[in-house]
């Protein structure tokens, strides 16, 4: 009996993604159902899921599917693709199909941010700030675009107060990088029950120019200014609104209400993972 397939993909990118749609239904033997415009209310007719987009589309797949019990597999077709490199890292294209056809599943921790899933992480403050800037240049992908981004608001960002301690960054993760490339937590594991928080005290604008690269190449955990620890349930009162990035999409608040979800979602991983 042919496995039966929801195909999910981002409307938003559906022109720009058709090609690799094709491609991979011209690959497959199974009964695919391409979902490009509107998605379905149930999956419960499927044996399982996939997704292409980007970290956007899958924070909303898992906000949209909170109890979605079947195999997830993740197809690349975003500006960052971030959780996306969690799972498969810079395979090519034909060695991920092989993956999600072989289907070798693993159980994988969400974070959750007051009524918001997430699967990557959230920053909270300069990072609101960051992706704000960026849907100006989204036609910039990747690690560049992040950069382009990022240098204003490095700038012009002034730090706020977590009960009453004075904070330029504070960044609650699931997985390890965001931005396209930057391994703010090169440490955290998708699978260990925990999430990853880094607070970073303030800083002079020098600074933070200086250790930008230091931090996209990952080798930022032994800095002084900056607290690493793990946590399973923690609430974060600011002094004021600010704007989080949530996998991508943005979250407004004063307080952030943080817990892990372990063993969440059931992902296709390829089979040396």
């Amino acid at each position: 009996m042919r496995k039966k397939v929801a195909f999910l993909i981002n409307p938003s990118k559906r022109d720009q993604l058709n090609a690799y749609v094709n491609w991979v239904k011209s690959r497959v033997e199974m009964d695919l159902a391409i979902f490009d415009e509107k998605w379905p209310n149930s999956l419960a007719p499927y044996d399982e899921v996939w997704v292409m987009g980007g970290d956007g589309t899958f924070n909303y797949f898992v906000n949209r599917y909170p109890a979605c019990s079947l195999p997830i597999g993740l197809f690349k077709g975003g500006t960052g693709n971030d959780f996306y490199w969690k799972l498969f890292g810079d395979i090519s294209r034909e060695m991920h199909l092989l993956a999600i056809l072989e289907a070798k599943v693993e159980s994988v921790d969400a974070g959750q941010v007051n009524e918001m899933l997430f699967l990557n992480g959230v920053g909270i403050g300069i990072e609101g700030e960051v992706l704000r800037s960026m849907e100006a240049i989204r036609y910039i992908k990747g690690g560049l675009g992040y950069y382009l981004a990022a240098i204003p608001a490095l700038f012009r960002f002034k730090h706020y107060r977590i009960s009453g301690l004075p904070v330029f960054l504070c960044m609650v993760f699931n997985s390890s990088r965001a931005g396209g490339g930057f391994h703010f937590f090169p440490m955290a594991s998708i699978e260990d029950g925990e999430l990853d928080m880094m607070v970073c005290k303030p800083l002079p604008v020098w600074k933070r120019l200086i250790y930008m690269p230091i931090i996209q190449a990952g080798k930022h955990v032994h800095l002084p200014f900056l607290n690493f620890s793990r946590i399973r349930q923690q609430t974060i009162s600011c002094d004021r609104v600010l704007r989080a990035q949530v996998d991508g999409e943005v979250l407004a608040s004063k307080t952030f209400e943080f817990r892990v979800l372990p063993a969440k979602f059931e992902f296709i991983v390829p089979i040396n993972l």
